[in-house]
């Protein structure tokens, strides 16, 4: 089989393997489509805190059952599935109070195991759920990011009465704007691209800010008659974009980080007890694919104004740099492997 190897930074090499052959209570997997996203980009670039060379990347994807080990029960060759990319040790603390999502030993498929970006991968049959097969190939591998924007509006207990800002508009903004949105809650989206919080409105934002251009404070203040946002949520992950929480959130508001940074960041501890702030981070996902699949079903119309740009398998590399050199025009940039 073709597969696109990760040897060195901004280095993609296709190359060939043999066919994966599925283990006990594994499934192999036919590649249909595989989106690209921010973690593989700072794969693709090297400075992603878990990059190791060789490695196939790829973890959000589509594809069809092409075969099953012994004690698979729940798919059959011929499904049309996706991929949930997570594989937690199942002995860990978190993994022992059913939060999986935050394994401690977690290993992810495409990041620290090879991964979707050839023409099959193979992975634990609890890996694999199944889809429509109405639903298209690129739609469906959508599915990963939003199971993280459904997550983070879990996170953040996102009720119909609620004003919620996001910051940032990248793809986990938009799809967490989505799931707040589902929720019946009116939402503002703040972020520095245009192009991207055009994205936002087309996909049902309520208000969306440039904060380079407007000041963001104040027009959350407008927008929620003085009081501040009774939820804020943090797409961005970089420490300026976190502190900017405190002064755009209620008080006894809510906040949820799901950026993700390595930095530092400073945050007066009087302004959360005055305000008797609730702070919580947000990671993965935790039974949300089901919510996600769901969704992007139902709302297919919506779900799809993620997706941008659309390439070729044999023009992989041509996206990662597409999507590396250009973020102010494109959001999700797509591998169709049926092109």
């Amino acid at each position: 089989m073709k597969a696109f190897l990760a040897t060195a930074p901004h280095k993609l090499e296709l190359v060939e393997r043999p066919i994966p052959t599925p283990g006990v209570g594994e499934v192999l997997v036919k590649t249909k489509a595989v989106g690209i996203c921010g973690s593989d980009i700072h794969l693709f670039r090297g400075d992603h805190p878990y990059t190791t060379y060789p490695m196939i990347f790829g973890h959000e994807a589509s594809g069809t059952v092409e075969a099953i080990g012994d004690n698979v029960t729940g798919v059959q060759v011929g499904d049309h599935v996706v991929l949930e990319p997570l594989i937690p040790c199942g002995k860990c603390y978190p993994c022992s109070i059913g939060r999986r999502n935050c394994c401690s030993n977690m290993k992810t498929v495409g990041v620290t195991t090879n991964g979707a970006l050839a023409e099959y991968f193979v992975v634990p049959d609890y890996c694999i759920h199944k889809i429509p097969e109405s639903l298209s190939f690129s739609l469906a591998a959508l599915a990963e990011p939003f199971s993280i924007g459904f997550q983070a509006a879990s996170r953040g207990n996102v009720e119909k009465t609620d004003q919620v800002v996001i910051i940032g508009s990248g793809t986990i903004g938009l799809t967490i704007m989505a799931a707040a949105k589902e929720k019946g809650a009116r939402v503002l989206v703040g972020d520095i691209m245009d192009f991207r919080l055009g994205i936002a409105q087309k996909m049902g934002a309520d208000v969306v800010i440039n904060s380079q251009k407007e000041n963001l404070v104040e027009r959350v203040m407008e927008w929620t008659h003085g009081y501040g946002a009774s939820l804020v949520i943090e797409a961005v992950g970089m420490p300026a974009t976190i502190e900017s929480t405190i002064g755009l959130v209620a008080d006894a508001g809510r906040i949820v980080i799901a950026g993700v940074t390595k930095e530092k960041f400073a945050i007066r501890g009087v302004d959360i007890t005055k305000k008797e702030l609730t702070i919580s981070g947000s990671r993965n996902n935790l039974g949300k694919f089901g919510d996600a699949i769901n969704f992007i079903v139902s709302k297919s119309a919506i779900a799809g104004k993620l997706i941008t740009h659309t390439f070729p398998f044999d023009e992989t590399t041509a996206a990662f740099k597409l999507a590396d050199e250009k973020p102010g025009e494109t959001c999700k940039v797509m591998i169709d492997f049926e092109l």
